[in-house]
């Protein structure tokens, strides 16, 4: 199979083997350029907080003490003197020394309070100020701050000597640490990096490998399903994977091939519909377009009983070809609506009057309740449709009582019409489906005439004033279709 670079797992896997070098590129750095920096800060931040605890006990009792404490725990050279240099106390890793050549301090003394007097050992040695004294001694006093900090090379030494001074009181504290050359310690770690560093690699592109095809295998399931529903496969079924994103994308597309299939079974369903309503008045108009040439030729009256019909029927077609395409011009939203403030009471009446001949051929009955003079800020033909359309859907399914109630009430801002039936009425699983175009319900008789897109063609009207709509129904005792405008 070719290689596809572009693909889920090609990038997933790529991005994973870049997030361990740079991981690997990040502990050489640290570990091996760094290091030596890093353990130079941390060298400084130790020597600081021992500086602080000595600071903090002068002129206490357990000062001498305090400095020993840290010098031993911190491996450090300590030295106090006064302002001008006098060696006051210094201590090393190894225990306490002495005062310097120039004589000790009293350090029970009035001007060395908290000193080291009686203090075992304290003065019993003779130690020397270190010999960059004078040079710490003019950095800090050029440097105008309480505490200083400085690196120097020594001859007899590889590496650096940390140097750290502080001011407090009447005395000055001068520390000082080797920093141990780390050339050896960066060199081992190198070696052990570069095991590392292959064995991580290694690990890193394997496990970047199976995450990918992992992570790509559910997606690539779906998109093969997919094409199946391209294909017109309705009944496909998109399988979840191991993510919630997956499994939500699964959802939406079995959502989608169910939602299709429905549509493909209107679609049908409207072939069929349309063939049957056209096939009927186009046979009856053939038929007796034949009668009048073979029969009624040269009889007048029955001639013109025969071009009646034929007439009614011409009519009947004209309407079910309109409705197809009044909702296909609404679908395309290229329909623009002219609102005018319209009496909508009198549209009701004249709608319904359109009517009356059902009610003296035919037998049917409409009861209307309307309220006077109501006005609402709409399309007067488009509203015109609407009113035809849902009192001729309640015509189609009356019921054996023939009845339709029509009202109009006032609501304040809304006026809202109803129209209600007393047929078969609309199943409850039926009922959120009858606003899509070609849908019929199966209590809905095939006998009536029409494509199943009047109430499609409410919607989209309706949709467009933006109004609220909606329909009431029950199985045997007949349904409400009602809607509300704005005034």
């Amino acid at each position: 199979m070719k290689f596809d670079r572009q693909s889920l797992g090609a990038k997933l896997w790529a991005y994973f083997a870049l997030f361990s070098v740079v991981i690997l590129v990040l502990i050489w750095l640290l570990q091996t350029v760094f290091l030596s920096s890093f353990y130079e800060s941390m060298k400084t931040k130790t020597i600081e907080a021992a500086a602080a605890q000595i600071a903090a006990a002068y002129g206490q009792s357990d000062f001498a003490q305090t400095i020993d404490q840290q010098a031993y725990k911190n491996s450090i050279l300590v030295y106090v003197t006064d302002s001008v240099g006098n060696l006051l106390y210094t201590s090393d890793e190894h225990g306490p020394g002495g005062n310097g050549p120039r004589g000790s301090a009293d350090l029970n003394s009035p001007e060395n309070p908290g000193g080291f007097g009686g203090r075992p050992g304290g003065f019993g040695g003779q130690r020397s100020l270190p010999q960059d004294y004078g040079t710490f001694l003019s950095k800090f006093a050029e440097s105008g701050r309480d505490s200083i900090a400085y690196t120097i090379k020594q001859d007899n030494f590889s590496g650096n000597t940390l140097i750290y001074g502080m001011k407090f009181g009447d005395a000055v504290l001068y520390i000082s640490t080797p920093i141990e050359p780390l050339d050896a310690t960066i060199g081992i770690l190198r070696s052990q990096l570069v095991y590392i560093t292959i064995l991580t690699l290694i690990a890193g592109f394997v496990i970047a490998y199976f995450i990918s095809k992992k992570t790509a295998k559910p997606i690539t399931a779906i998109t093969k399903t997919a094409g199946q529903l391209a294909e017109g496969n309705y009944d496909v079924r998109f399988e979840n994977g191991d993510y919630s994103e997956v499994d939500a994308l699964a959802a939406t597309l079995n959502y989608t091939a169910h939602e299709l299939s429905k549509v493909e079974a209107l679609r049908r369903e409207l072939i069929a519909n349309i063939s049957h309503d056209l096939r009927t008045p186009l046979t009856m108009i053939k038929g007796y377009t034949e009668m009048i040439e073979e029969v009624s030729a040269d009889d007048p009256e029955v001639r013109a009983r025969h071009l009646s019909i034929i007439k009614e029927e011409t009519a009947r077609l004209e309407g079910l070809v309109g409705d197809v395409l009044d909702l296909s011009v609404l679908q395309s939203g290229n329909v623009t609506i002219h609102p005018q403030n319209i009496n909508v009471s009198e549209l009701v009446r004249n709608v319904l009057s359109r009517f009356a001949v059902l009610a003296e051929q035919d037998g049917y009955r409409f009861v209307p309740d309307i309220e006077h003079d109501q006005y609402v800020f709409a399309d007067k033909t488009r509203m015109e449709q609407v009113l035809y359309n849902l009192i001729g859907n309640a015509v189609n399914y009356a019921g054996e009582d023939k009845t339709i109630l029509v009202s109009l009430r006032d609501l304040g801002v809304r006026i809202r019409f109803e129209v209600t039936d007393h047929g078969t009425g609309i199943a409850a699983e039926d009922l959120p489906y009858i606003w899509d175009r070609y849908y019929k319900s199966e209590e809905q008789s095939r006998a009536k005439v029409g494509t199943g897109i009047g109430l499609s063609i409410v919607k989209n009207v309706l949709l467009m004033h933006g109004a609220k709509f909606g329909a009431e129904s029950a199985v045997g005792t007949g349904s409400t279709f009602w809607f509300e405008l704005t005034k």
